[in-house]
């Protein structure tokens, strides 16, 4: 079975071309064939050390110049072991986040949000190294 494509709001993602250029990670969820999910969060573009030009070290000897690179995405199915032998029927990005610090704070809001640790459908186990779900008392 063929890896499905990225959709956001009924609208199928080809590249880093539907994003607007703030756009440096997103919140996804991913459903498979047995009716589970997994809720992570993705980062599309990173801050790289580049070669500084001629003019830029005639200014200064030591000038780092810092460049936005694209990371690859689309085949993107998740970081977590215990979906590795899964079927992905769908890959959802729920949120586009701007910052690495809002892109943490934005996957840790879905997960309290949706309430994975306590739901069995879902395959997180962990939020923000701090929450565990065998430490939670489910039935409360």
């Amino acid at each position: 079975m063929a890896i499905p494509n990225w959709m956001m709001d009924e609208k199928e993602i080809t590249g880093h071309d539907d994003f607007t250029d703030d756009v440096v990670g997103f919140i996804y969820g991913l459903k498979f064939t047995d009716g589970t999910y997994y809720v992570g969060k993705k980062l599309i573009k990173s801050l790289v050390k580049v070669k500084p030009t001629k003019a830029q070290l005639a200014i200064r000897k030591n000038y780092k110049r810092m460049e936005w690179k694209n990371k690859p995405f689309l085949k993107y199915v998740g970081s977590s072991d215990k979906t590795k032998h899964l079927v992905i029927k769908e890959k959802k990005i729920l949120e586009l986040c701007s910052d690495k610090i809002n892109l943490t704070y934005c996957e840790q809001k879905w997960l309290m949000r949706l309430d994975v640790l306590c739901d069995e459908r879902y395959h997180n186990d962990c939020i923000g190294g701090k929450f565990w779900s065998p430490k939670i008392d489910k039935g409360r």
